[in-house]
């Protein structure tokens, strides 16, 4: 039998290679099914703002169940990917994915009793079953991609089963006690936010893209594959992540910042140079993720409501960062891309590390 703790691990494990196939087939799927990269950019960014009307709808009620409703409609993308790969069906996809990832990345009260180990736990967990994920579709060049769909879904229907397993209830609040907890942390969130969403929309959604636009030499298969095993090594930069000196999380922050000014300058040398510098720029950030992980959660107060307008702010800034993303792309202007996404995860860094600082002074 197991316990609570496991059951969310689980559960947030086989979600994430979920996460991590749709990171790189979905826009995989769509450049072969003929789709434009600014159109895929544009669908991409349709996604991020259906999550944000259901980031409102989640502040201002409460969903009986929520973490099984989500899993229900990852079943439902798996099933449009099987059987509708047209602009339609991918339109279609866009608009249940931001349903589903709000409220998946809502519900962080299942995670109330967790310490930082237990986020190292996690976070490791995750990142090899997203690095899994990623890899999936190199399978598609020696057998069918409905084969491993069907697969998927399968997967799918566990983690559904496995969210009826998770106990948790959230807590009556009203109106007035929602604008209480949200002056207190304002001031925090809005700059935290702007600046890690240009960051991670350009890993997990825009990176795919530029591999595949850039080096034209590789098939898509390739460069799944490839992208998989540059992030292998991450996860043990994870789990040892709990570990980290308040020192180190500076040190770190400092290195990331000049892997992405190293990039900008020889993103296009080759790809496994391109691959080695966001494999150590990850590294870094890996390493300080559980550390940012945990201050995020308390700062939270673990609240549903606050976790939604903590989304909602971050979807509003992510839809403008995917839009701002597409339009250098189809520029070509990669060099810029990396400069500023550089400069804002170096802003967000030094934000958490006062914040860590501070919490250990109490």
């Amino acid at each position: 039998m197991l316990h609570q703790k496991q059951y969310v691990i689980l559960f947030r494990s086989i979600f994430s290679l979920f996460v991590g196939f749709m990171s790189f087939a979905y826009i995989a799927l769509m450049k072969v099914s003929g789709l434009e990269s600014f159109q895929i950019g544009l669908i991409l960014t349709l996604s991020m703002i259906v999550q944000l009307v259901s980031y409102i709808i989640l502040i201002f009620f409460s969903i009986v169940r929520n973490i099984v409703i989500t899993t229900i409609l990852e079943i439902l993308i798996g099933f449009f990917l099987l059987f509708f790969r047209n602009i339609y069906g991918f339109l279609l996809i866009a608009i249940i994915m931001g349903i589903s990832n709000s409220i998946f990345s809502s519900v962080i009260i299942i995670q109330k009793d967790f310490i930082r180990k237990d986020y190292s736990t996690l976070m490791a967990l995750t990142a090899i079953l997203n690095i899994v994920g990623i890899g999936l579709f190199y399978l598609s060049s020696f057998e069918n991609i409905n084969i491993i769909l069907s697969a998927l879904i399968l997967v799918l229907i566990l983690n559904a089963i496995i969210s009826f397993k998770i106990k948790y209830e959230e807590p009556k609040e009203s109106l007035k006690d929602f604008y209480r907890n949200l002056k207190s942390i304002g001031k925090i969130i809005f700059p935290v936010k702007f600046f890690s969403t240009l960051r991670r929309t350009l890993i997990t959604s825009y990176i795919p893209l530029i591999l595949l636009s850039v080096f034209l030499t590789y098939s898509s298969q390739k460069i799944s594959l490839y992208l998989a095993l540059f992030q292998i090594p991450l996860f043990v930069f994870l789990y040892i992540g709990y570990k980290i000196s308040n020192k180190l999380f500076l040190i770190t922050s400092i290195i990331e910042f000049i892997m992405f000014l190293i990039l900008s300058l020889f993103y296009s040398v080759s790809i496994f140079i391109f691959l080695s510098l966001i494999l150590l720029a990850n590294a870094t950030a890996y390493l300080r993720a559980p550390a940012s992980e945990e201050i995020m959660m308390r700062l939270l107060r673990f609240n549903t409501k606050l976790s939604a307008l903590s989304q909602l702010i971050d979807v509003m800034f992510s839809s403008l960062a995917s839009t701002f993303l597409a339009f250098l792309i189809k520029l070509d202007l990669y060099y810029v891309i990396f400069i500023v996404v550089g400069l804002a995860s170096f802003s967000l860094n030094i934000i958490i590390y006062k914040l860590i600082s501070y919490d250990k002074t109490k």
